[in-house]
């Protein structure tokens, strides 16, 4: 049938076909990655105003799981003189043609390719290809066979002299046994032919505290004074000793040449012992130049002769994270000393409200006596550009603030309105009510919470204020058990109560990153299998289960939200805030859920599966509970967020329904990481993985599936072979805030 063109359409092409280039290029640079490769298609026009150098200058494929060789080779072989940067970090499905086409790109000046499949001979040639390259980062296997690449080719060893920031990612081959033995080698490193190098930073394997490297690398450094303009070095917090061993193997020869340091990220790093070798002491006696430090998960005082925080007045981001020294002097100190903090970790610093020790009473009926929250106070009253802060596993209760004019810890928070990443306890939500006789009364059991009976009236209410609260509430939400049987007495004697998180939603409306965690809890993939281990716990808080749906529903008012975790919240019970927050944050990305409400019943399981279909962004999604049925119901429901790239689910006890997960593989096509540990037995979890690798491999080359038993002492070998950001992203729950510096690669 022909086409016919009406008058109208006429008007509107030419109306398009007035706007300039220059506009179009506005436009197009607000496009995703996956959309601009597309509009290519659209017409010649499209096609070449997309090779403009401003639009391909800089390009970031990173996580792209969409893209494919062949579509990766199309889209830069028209513009390989014009590209600067490439981010292929994470591309480790890329083959070796896309690789050999990055030598053809002579103009880049950064490139990185982590986890991307290179052997060290092509690296080399692909270095000596790039001319202008000053920003270099990739992986390594086998760090053995990396100097005697360079050592025949003069190229590369002319490239490394011209770099000025380096990243190393080590992926060595573990071993895992019970008897393993470690060989240690040394030998001369890249760092011979590196005279200009600036920025060092290491990156281990995320999940390595069962299985250890075959050896374990010493670098030889001969001449450490090509490190001399070292300013910014940082490791990633991971269990692997073959990085941490390059790492302040190096670090220590960059002290002795008595450097100032702007970037130290140091983790699991003991300040004490490093305090003794020589060159550290001078190295950080003077903290004037240092803008990002972390030496988190290790216990030294603050202050001390070893750091001398006094003169950090340009630090921006610091981690003291499972420091068991720091109290609320260190936080007077850091008060005092650094007010451009942009970003703060005090993790698991359980003592931060311990006063002096003169306030120290033995009775614990003095306990308000010396849990100081001034220092806390006066913390986030002098740190005014403070963005980011992780104080989750902290007890901050209603008795500790009964000096100051806050109801709780949120209450203090939100006097703040600029937060943009958030993690804390639930307890520090909880607060004591007045009732109608000015009694002050607190209850630990919240509403429906291990309580057979419910008086009518008091039920309704909940009810109401829930359909009160949910910014989006409509006809699908959850029905109330007595719609119309609210109290009218209550409604007119007595105020709306308005949550402590409440208070903290109305004050930042910007929030972007927010983090429920309850202190003491570990996934049973972490406590099992070692995985992340926390070197500072304290026990969960009886506090924290006044927190439930109620208090938690105004989270869905975070419009801007893209990543929230809810771990260990008993008090969450019918999942009606799960189906707010997927109706008002529209911008989520990342979910993470793990043991709401009672162990043994998974009472919020209705509203979970109530609330997938409003989730238009939803990416990363990661449940945990031990009895959660993985079956037909929940899958289908899952598979209407049709937006999901990598799910993660965690059931010890649970089951699993084989032909519903090959389903939701069918429905949902953007999936390419799935892991789903359950109690399944392992011919079962093998034969669905090994269906779903041979079949979805040549569509999606991206997918990584790893179905195993979680009691099975095999599933650390398993999950080793899954790509490293699956495993530090989706597989091992920690606090995401604060962990690493905004502006920190």
């Amino acid at each position: 049938m022909a086409t016919v063109v009406t008058e109208k359409d006429l008007k509107e092409e030419s109306s398009f076909d007035r706007l300039s280039d220059d506009v179009i290029l506005f436009i197009l640079q607000h496009l995703s990655l996956r959309d601009f490769f597309n509009l290519r298609f659209v017409s010649k026009r499209f096609a070449a105003i997309c090779k403009d150098k401003s639009l391909v200058r800089h390009l970031q494929f990173s996580k792209n799981y969409w893209l494919t060789t062949d579509r990766f080779q199309s889209y830069v072989r028209p513009v390989v003189d014009k590209i600067e940067t490439l981010n292929l970090n994470s591309c480790y499905w890329l083959k070796a043609a896309a690789v050999d086409l990055i030598s053809k790109c002579t103009n880049l000046s950064s490139l990185h390719l982590t986890q991307v499949k290179v052997s060290m001979k092509n690296l080399c040639n692909i270095m000596s290809s790039l001319p202008n390259l000053v920003n270099l980062s990739f992986s390594i296997s086998d760090i053995r066979d990396l100097h005697p690449e360079l050592a025949s080719s003069t190229g590369a060893q002319e490239c490394l002299a011209r770099l000025i920031s380096l990243s190393l990612h080590f992926r060595h081959q573990l071993v895992y046994s019970n008897r393993p033995v470690i060989n240690f080698c040394t030998g001369p490193t890249l760092f011979e032919y590196c005279r200009n190098l600036e920025e060092f930073h290491v990156y281990g394997f995320p999940s390595n505290a069962r299985g250890i490297p075959k050896y374990i690398f010493q670098p030889q450094i001969l001449k450490s004074e090509n490190l001399k303009n070292v300013k910014v070095m940082t490791l990633n917090d991971a269990m692997d000793p073959a990085a941490r061993m390059f790492f302040f193997g190096t670090l220590l020869s960059v002290c002795k040449l008595s450097v100032k340091f702007k970037t130290l990220l140091q983790p699991l790093g003991n300040v004490d012992q490093l305090w003794s070798m020589d060159g550290y002491a001078t190295c950080l006696q003077n903290m004037e130049d240092l803008v990002h430090f972390d030496p988190s998960r290790t216990t030294f005082q603050i202050p001390s002769d070893v750091l001398h925080f006094e003169s950090a007045h340009n630090l921006q981001y610091l981690n003291l994270s499972d420091n068991a020294a720091v109290t609320s002097e260190t936080l007077h100190l850091l008060a005092d000393t650094c007010p451009k903090l942009t970003s703060l970790n005090l993790q698991n610093c359980n003592y931060i409200l311990l006063g002096p020790l003169k306030q120290q009473q033995q009775n614990s009926e003095q306990r308000r006596a010396y849990n100081d929250i001034s220092g806390l106070q006066a913390l986030l009253m002098a740190c005014v550009e403070l963005r980011s802060l992780n104080i989750s596993g902290i007890h901050v209760h209603t008795q500790d603030l009964i000096s100051t004019p806050y109801s709780s810890l949120a209450a203090l928070l939100a006097m703040n309105n600029n937060w943009q990443c958030l993690s804390m306890s639930p307890c520090c939500l909880s607060v004591e009510r007045s009732s109608k006789n000015n009694k002050r009364t607190f209850s630990l059991v919240p509403e429906g919470y291990l309580v057979k009976r419910r008086r009518i009236g008091t039920g309704a209410a909940c009810h109401q204020s829930f359909a009160t609260e949910d910014p989006s509430a409509s006809s699908s939400s959850p029905p109330s058990s007595s719609p119309s049987s609210s109290s009218p007495s209550t409604t007119l004697d007595e105020p709306a109560f308005v949550s402590e998180l409440e208070k903290l939603v109305r004050s930042c409306p910007s929030m972007e990153n927010f983090e429920l965690n309850c202190s003491g809890f570990r996934s049973a993939f972490n406590k099992y299998f070692g995985v992340h281990p926390t070197t500072c716990t304290s026990s969960p808080c009886m506090f924290s289960l006044t927190v439930g749906d109620h208090e938690l529903m105004c989270i869905g008012r975070w419009k801007h939200l893209k990543s929230l975790q809810l771990t260990s919240i008993p008090g969450v019970n019918q999942g009606h805030c799960l189906l707010a927050i997927a109706k008002g944050c529209v911008s989520l990305e990342q979910l993470s859920i793990a043991c709401l409400g009672q162990i043994a019943h998974c009472l919020y399981r209705n509203g979970l599966l109530a609330a997938f279909p409003f989730f238009s962004k939803l990416k990363d999604f990661r449940l945990e509970h031990p009895y959660m049925k993985v079956d037909e119901m929940m899958l289908t429901a899952m598979a209407k967020c049709s937006t999901l790239e990598r799910v993660c689910i965690i059931a010890k006890n649970g089951t699993m329904d084989t032909e519903g997960v090959k389903d939701f593989f069918e429905k949902v096509q953007g999936l390419i990481n799935f892991q789903l540990y359950t109690g399944r037995s392992l011919s079962v979890c093998r034969g669905l993985q090994a269906y779903l690798m041979s079949r979805y491999k040549k569509t999606r080359p991206a997918i990584s599936v790893c179905i195993h038993p979680l009691l099975n002492g095999g599933l650390q070998e398993a999950t080793a072979m899954l790509p490293d950001q699956h495993i530090d992203e989706m597989t091992i729950l920690k606090s995401r805030v604060s962990i690493r510096p905004h502006d920190a690669y």
